[in-house]
């Protein structure tokens, strides 16, 4: 698998056997996934199959973003880790979620490809 790139960062992707302890995350709970903001890795078990997959790796590039992008440091301030947690994960589940579908409905608006920054999708 190729890096993903983030705002010129290059992270890691890998695959990991299931139950891999690099896969349980920073509340102690065991993951499909899990995202490593220091080494720049993506870590998706090797149990997630493709009907899966993408999303899975969607959701951990939305951190990966959050990252890149000094939200997740943002995030870090709440006054508790808790907050901080469930705050990340639900805009990790967001962008996961509903990227693509405001992505799809601006396309179908303008009757032609979204273009940021030189790239241009289009379901």
């Amino acid at each position: 698998m190729e890096p993903l790139v983030i705002r010129g960062q290059s992270w890691r992707v890998v695959r990991v056997l299931p139950g891999d302890p690099l896969l349980i995350d920073r509340t102690g709970v065991m993951r499909l996934a899990t995202t490593d903001p220091v080494l720049k890795v993506i870590r998706i078990s090797m149990e997630v199959l493709p009907p899966m997959f993408d999303q899975i790796y969607i959701h951990e590039a939305a951190h990966a973003m959050m990252v890149e992008s000094g939200v997740a440091d943002t995030l870090s301030q709440l006054p508790d880790e808790r907050q901080h947690v469930i705050a990340e994960e639900m805009l990790a589940w967001f962008l996961e979620s509903h990227a693509i579908e405001v992505i799809d409905a601006v396309s179908r608006s303008l009757d032609r490809p979204v273009c940021v920054r030189g790239l241009c999708v289009r379901r």
